[in-house]
């Protein structure tokens, strides 16, 4: 009978053992201690993430790595990450049971990490980053201080090559919208704070148009110009305005130099006035395609770092031109919704 409780301390005692084995085995596989500022944007990377998502969403995450970070530290980063969604009730799936594709890049530039999620849900899409100061740079003391406005001024069926607004009724004179497309160049005036049409000029091409034509204004001039064809005259007059042949067979406008910008070539920007002491701002879209939503936001600095979030719009940037007044820039965008096109005006203000 004695055999019994020796037999039971002997279970117990190696049943204890092996509780500390499986202790000590977690504590070494504990995610990596990270600089505090690491933490805290990743932290509020997670709070952007989980503001565009719903209460326990399974996301399907993919970490991709474009910086000077160590495969262990990106590897540590995600596993934080998961730990921190999880806080706030969104679960980490494999693709196969997601409710949305959850995409994180690391990347830096010189003046520090900019860490960017993509959320891909259905024809959903956001984009939300954070930016952590470079080692030897203090943080700057207001995050995204600038703030990026969309006006819509325009939306129809047809492609929109290029559009623009002449004269200031804000003022107490007329303006005018003057639209063109591959087959047309229209000019609506101001009528009760929307616009009606004044006038449209069918364009003759010589040649058949082309499907990826581009065409500019440049309404300081009065010229709207397109491959084949050729408008001018007072754009605020609608009655002055002619439209011709023309010979020329290149683009009607000198091809912008790309820039870089957080490690990617990009060739259509606008460069603007600088907002809140910055010398200019630069304004750029994101890396979508046709047929994926896309973004602009700004960037300033010697090294274009990002000084603003981003701009959602609900189908691909198309054109994106700076305005006559170099504080505002003209954007056709497509909506991959609606499918018809649209002309904007996006301007900047400091949040000051």
């Amino acid at each position: 009978m004695r055999l019994l409780p020796r037999l039971f301390l002997r279970r117990a005692f190696i049943f204890s053992l092996l509780l500390a084995f499986v202790a000590s085995s977690s504590e070494g596989q504990a995610p990596a201690q990270f600089r505090p500022d690491w933490t805290n944007a990743l932290g509020l990377l997670a709070d952007k993430i989980a503001a565009v998502t719903n209460r326990g969403e399974g996301l399907a995450l993919e970490a991709k790595n474009i910086s000077s970070l160590s495969g262990g530290d990106v590897d540590g980063l995600r596993q934080l990450l998961v730990t921190d969604l999880s806080r706030r009730n969104r679960r980490v799936v494999a693709e196969s049971s997601a409710d949305a594709a959850l995409q994180v890049t690391f990347s830096e530039s010189a003046d520090g990490y900019v860490w960017i999620a993509r959320i891909l849900a259905g024809d959903k899409e956001n984009i939300v980053m954070v930016g952590i100061a470079a080692p030897n740079q203090k943080a700057s003391p207001k995050e995204a201080p600038l703030t990026l406005h969309r006006k819509l001024v325009w939306e129809q069926d047809t492609k929109i090559l290029d559009f623009g607004i002449v004269g200031d009724s804000a003022a107490g004179g007329s303006s005018m919208l003057i639209v063109l497309d591959t087959d047309r160049l229209s000019l609506y005036s101001s009528v009760d704070k929307g616009w009606k049409l004044a006038r449209a000029i069918d364009l003759q091409h010589i040649r058949a148009v082309q499907r990826d034509v581009r065409g500019r204004f440049d309404l300081q001039v009065g010229k709207a110009k397109l491959r084949g064809a050729e408008c001018t005259g007072d754009f605020q007059r609608p009655e002055t305005v002619v439209c011709a042949n023309i010979t020329a067979s290149a683009e009607p406008e000198t091809p912008m130099q790309p820039i870089a910008i957080q490690g990617r070539s990009v060739e259509d920007y606008a460069v603007l006035k600088g907002t809140c002491g910055d010398d200019s701002l630069t304004l750029a879209g994101g890396t979508g395609d046709w047929t994926a939503p896309d973004f602009i936001q700004a960037y300033g600095g010697k090294n274009l770092s990002a000084v603003s979030e981003p701009i959602q719009f609900p189908g691909p940037v198309l054109e994106l031109h700076q305005n006559d007044d170099s504080r505002s820039a003209r954007v056709v965008s497509r909506n991959l919704k609606t499918e018809v096109y649209e002309a904007s005006i996006v301007s900047v203000s400091c949040d000051d």
